[in-house]
C-alpha cells in the first residue's frame, strides 16, 4: 500500500470554486487508485488521503492528466499545500 497525502487550507474566497472542482474531480481520479478520501475540517483545512495498491501503481497513475488537474487545482485554490507520500513529504 503507497499512501499520498494532501494537506492545505481551502482559501476562503475560492471555497465554493474548490467544491465545485471537487465535485467534478472526484469520479475521473477515483478510477485510477483504490481509494481517495476528502476531509475538510470547519476551519478549512483539508487532508485529502490517496491510497494506491503498489508503488508501481502509484507511480503509474499519480502523475496522470487526472492528478495534475487535481493537484494544480489544490495548488490554486488553496494555501500551504503539502503533500507527502508515506508520510515523507515531497
Amino acid at each position: 500500500m503507497n499512501i499520498v497525502t494532501i494537506n492545505a487550507r481551502i482559501n476562503e474566497k475560492k471555497k465554493s470554486e474548490f467544491f465545485h472542482t471537487m465535485e467534478s474531480l472526484d469520479k475521473l481520479v477515483k478510477k485510477y487508485c483504490n481509494e481517495f478520501d476528502i476531509n475538510i475540517d470547519p476551519e478549512n483545512k483539508l487532508e485529502i488521503r490517496i491510497t494506491f495498491n503498489s508503488k508501481d501503481e502509484m507511480d503509474k497513475n499519480f502523475y496522470n492528466t487526472e492528478f495534475n488537474i487535481l493537484k494544480g487545482s489544490v495548488r490554486s485554490l488553496c494555501e500551504n499545500v503539502k503533500i507527502s507520500v508515506n508520510k515523507i513529504k515531497v
